[in-house]
């Protein structure tokens, strides 16, 4: 998961030193933590993957800027939690992320301004039947957040559609009050597919337009080696996933631009409703 002192790497080493005597996991869960078309199948648990070559793109729309977003309380809903049993594996993984999460990340999570959620007519609500599957949420999200047509979108109309999506941290000492600011944390530093606030207005000016296909989306490996292992996760909805696909860029009066793009976007128990919802985006990389 995203967050300088909360990042993937510390489950992955928990994992590796929790389960030395079996199977020698830890370092490598700590490292890890600092589905579009509807007819896609969910992959399993255990790493298999899905994919997708064919995704419905939002048009552009000339009204979409005069459209008010559609604000969205933090209601009394609550994501389901669980209780693991407190074996080995479990408390030594748990003290590991509870050390990576101290006040270094928790003075960038203070620090991170704080959003109404909010959809609105270019970032629209992800369909109900789409936040039921991890891997076809997945998709839908990813879809969501890379179709962008700048001119007629705002980044804080992306922004907060991702805080209205977010699902909270729940790993480490992170105090409750800032659980849901992770994911736009993710999204707003370090790599990211979100262009600064300068690059948007860019982007903007130009009518650039960006279109996301052909993604792949598998179990990331160290996630399904912790569970193996025996660790549980607090939120039973939470798994790492391994995104990849193709972004297609282009602008009047230039040839498309199609670029290969991958990330790892972490699920959880979404804040505002039933559902999976995305508790952060890391390993942003595109070739």
């Amino acid at each position: 998961m995203y967050l300088r002192g909360i990042r993937r790497s510390t489950l992955v080493g928990a994992v590796l030193v929790a389960v030395t005597d079996v199977v020698l996991l830890a370092v490598a869960l700590s490292t890890y933590f600092g589905g579009v078309a509807s007819t896609a199948t969910s992959p399993s648990r255990r790493g298999e993957s899905v994919s997708t070559t064919t995704l419905t793109h939002r048009g552009p729309s000339a009204d979409a800027k005069k459209v008010t977003p559609t604000p969205v309380s933090r209601s009394t809903y609550r994501p389901l939690r669980v209780v693991p049993p407190p074996t080995a594996v479990q408390q030594t993984i748990d003290q590991s992320l509870a050390l990576n999460s101290g006040q270094g990340a928790v003075s960038l999570l203070e620090r991170a301004g704080v959003l109404a959620p909010a959809t609105s007519a270019p970032f629209p609500v992800i369909a109900t039947a789409d936040s039921s599957s991890a891997s076809i949420y997945a998709m839908a999200f990813t879809q969501e957040l890379l179709d962008i047509h700048f001119a007629t979108s705002t980044r804080e109309q992306l922004l907060a559609w991702a805080d209205y999506n977010n699902a909270p941290y729940s790993l480490g000492d992170v105090p409750e009050s800032l659980r849901s600011r992770v994911l736009v944390t993710s999204l707003t530093t370090g790599p990211s597919p979100v262009p600064p606030v300068t690059k948007w207005t860019q982007f903007a000016k130009s009518r650039m337009s960006w279109n996301v296909s052909a993604l792949v989306v598998s179990v990331n490996p160290t996630w399904t080696q912790a569970l193996s292992a025996g660790w549980q996760s607090r939120d039973p909805l939470m798994g790492i996933y391994d995104v990849s696909g193709l972004l297609s860029v282009t602008s009047p009066g230039h040839a498309a631009v199609v670029k290969s793009i991958s990330f790892a976007l972490t699920l959880g128990g979404a804040s505002l409703h039933p559902g999976y919802g995305a508790v952060a985006l890391d390993d942003w990389t595109v070739n």
